[in-house]
């Protein structure tokens, strides 16, 4: 029930000159009471009207009531109401000095209300509110409710109500105002019951609006845990560990049905969406090898170990490589691609042993000498202006077995390293365009292992590399077609050096019988019993493609004068059917001087054309001189 507003008149001294307004002040009035009228007079809020005008529910003996309260046999109202001092209660409000009863609001002189009310004839008050037993008079002879005064007389005309009102039951001051005193003592209790009623209905909606808040409160925090729950499961779903997860769950499941292809696909996008799984690498290493896809797990494996550091994944690795290694040895296709795979694993140093036990088996299967075969050709061209062996790869193998060996100087490591380093097949041919880094490879390696044998291949390797460099510009001038320059060269010191080496057997590591052939391709090691010799290849040994020379030591002499001579055969031709072959000397000869013939020291070229109708030789004696001679036979 909503309580109104109303407004009620505060006392006024009796020193305050008639017709001035008191001053107002709202309160909170307590409702009214439900009693019917009687008699037909209403008041405002619905009490009844005793006969005489006076209001209330039940009258006392004297007949007069507070607004809806009992009256005790003395007269005092009781539950709540305020005594006027003539005994006559306003409708629960004030009375004023001279005892009239206010209905809460402010009388005009024309009878209205100051709150808008007009006071009625029938006994109803302004505003709703309930009339006292009695009212007293005011100015004009009304009374605050508009009714007569309970004398039931009019006042005299021309005449003012009297200040102070004589009690209608005769009874003296001192009582009426002992009932007054009563009266404002109820009074007093009822506006403290009032005020308790407006705590309590100020408590009633503070707590409504704590409950309100509380539930606000209990919406906004179970609202924020539930967007919370829902952004850390897009977050924990969304990480890659649990993305990884769920899709090896899903691969395990294909793997246990054999399904290889589904599986694999899976742990493809387990490894995807966390690199860093090695769980993940595992199982899809392992569906590659039932798969028969040993290069794919390898690749695997290894990227797998880069991304996580992880041990298991570097020795799972070396597993599947040294697999293969035996796979291809059993077949008997080992090549240097197997040794390779071998010096991978071991290049990781977690399971050496096996990984040096593979390539001791290598050397055996690569450098195996057998009745038909006892010359390796791995660094051998056939034609050397094109890179087609296998030597740059041997370099590369060599140079990663030296990089392991001089990290952990481990002897196991050295030894396969000298195996590999000092080739023990009898005959090794090389490829010349190779001679130089091959030299420089086993001097570094022996410069870690100190071998002997190593220190006596480095040896003739720089000897032929020696030979080679000399005849340099012998093949570069044949080539170009000045013949002239063999006879600057024959007669050097060095080159006769060269000739009387092989005449006294005692050219060193190069080898060579009659005519020493001398090759900017291939030339050839000759290995036994601890020794190393190096010889060029000959034109019947290869296809002679960019010329070779031949030197002559055998003892040749005229006259006591040892002959020295050289010989060059160009490439041969595109047919493969014509050659030529110059042979130019220097030696003690007849030479024709004024038709005489005269024996000097004179040069002498050769020239013979091989054709498939024969052979044609022209000489010319003298080659150079003043005498010089010509003769085609």
């Amino acid at each position: 029930m909503t309580v109104k507003q109303e407004y009620e008149y505060m006392g006024r001294d009796d020193n305050d000159t008639a017709g001035k307004k008191p001053k107002m002040e709202a309160v909170q009035r307590r409702p009214a009471g439900s009693g019917r009228p009687v008699a037909g007079s209403r008041t405002g809020s619905g009490s009844r009207v005793a006969a005489d005008g006076r209001i209330g529910s039940r009258v006392a003996a004297d007949g007069r009531t507070g607004s809806g309260s009992r009256v005790a046999a003395d007269g005092r109202a009781m539950s709540g109401s305020r005594a006027v001092p003539s005994g006559r209660a306003g409708a629960g409000g004030k009375t004023t000095a001279d005892g009239s009863a206010v209905s809460g609001g402010r009388l005009a002189a024309s009878g209205r209300s100051a709150g808008g009310s007009k006071a009625r004839a029938s006994g109803r008050t302004a505003a709703g509110d309930r009339a006292g037993s009695e009212t007293g008079p005011m100015s004009g002879g009304k009374t605050g409710t508009g009714r007569r005064p309970a004398g039931g007389s009019k006042p005299r005309a021309g005449k003012k109500a009297a200040g102070k009102k004589r009690p209608a039951s005769g009874r003296s001051k001192s009582e009426g105002r002992g009932k007054t005193s009563g009266k404002r003592a109820t009074g007093d209790m009822w506006e403290a019951t009032g005020a308790g009623r407006r705590d309590e209905e100020r408590a009633r909606r503070k707590a409504a609006r704590e409950r309100k808040v509380r539930r606000q409160k209990i919406t906004m925090v179970v609202s924020s845990c539930i967007i919370l729950v829902s952004i850390l499961f897009v977050v924990i779903f969304c990480l890659p560990s649990v993305k990884s997860a769920v899709q090896i769950f899903q691969g395990d499941r294909y793997r246990k049905q054999e399904d290889y292809a589904g599986a694999q696909s899976a742990y493809e996008k387990a490894v995807e969406a966390d690199p860093s799984s090695v769980k993940a690498y595992r199982y899809l290493a392992y569906i590659y090898e039932q798969q028969a896809k040993a290069a794919e797990a390898e690749q695997l494996l290894y990227k797998g170990w880069e991304e996580t550091q992880d041990e298991f994944l570097l020795e799972y690795y070396c597993t599947v490589v040294l697999n293969q290694a035996v796979d291809e040895i059993n077949a008997k296709n080992c090549t240097l691609a197997t040794v390779e795979k071998c010096v991978r694993a071991l290049e990781q140093g977690v399971i050496d042993d096996k990984a040096l036990e593979l390539l001791t088996v290598c050397h055996d299967r690569l450098f195996k000498v057998t009745a038909g075969n006892d010359v390796c050709t791995l660094f051998y061209d056939e034609d050397a202006a094109q890179d087609t062996c296998s030597y740059t790869e041997y370099e590369q193998l060599l140079r990663r077995m030296l990089a392991v060996c001089q990290a952990r100087a481990s002897e196991e490591v050295k030894n396969v390293l000298r195996q590999y380093a000092v080739i023990s097949m009898p005959h090794v041919r090389i490829s010349v365009p190779h001679l130089e880094s091959y030299a420089a490879l086993l001097s570094e390696i022996n410069g870690v292992l100190s071998d002997p044998l190593l220190t006596e291949t480095t040896a003739c390797l720089a000897r032929a590399k020696e030979a080679g460099d000399y005849f340099g510009r012998a093949f570069d001038e044949f080539g170009a077609g000045n013949y002239a320059y063999a006879r600057e060269l024959i007669t050097e010191e060095a080159y006769l050096k060269i000739r009387d080496d092989f005449i006294n057997g005692n050219s060193g590591y190069w080898e060579g019988e009659t005519y020493i052939p001398v090759s900017r391709e291939q030339l050839e090691l000759h290995i036994q019993d601890g020794s190393v010799r190096f010889s060029f290849l000959s034109d019947e040994e290869y296809e002679n493609r960019q010329g070779i020379i031949l030197v002559s030591g055998v003892p040749q002499e005229d006259d006591g004068v040892q002959r020295s001579v050289i010989i060059y055969r160009p490439a041969a031709g595109a047919d493969g059917a014509s050659s030529t072959e110059y042979t130019m000397q220097y030696l003690y000869s007849n030479v024709k001087i004024n038709g005489k013939y005269v024996p000097q020291m004179n040069y002498r070229l050769d020239t013979k054309v091989t054709t498939a109708e024969g052979v044609t030789t022209n000489a010319i004696g003298d080659w150079g001189g003043e005498n010089e001679w010509e003769i085609d036979y």
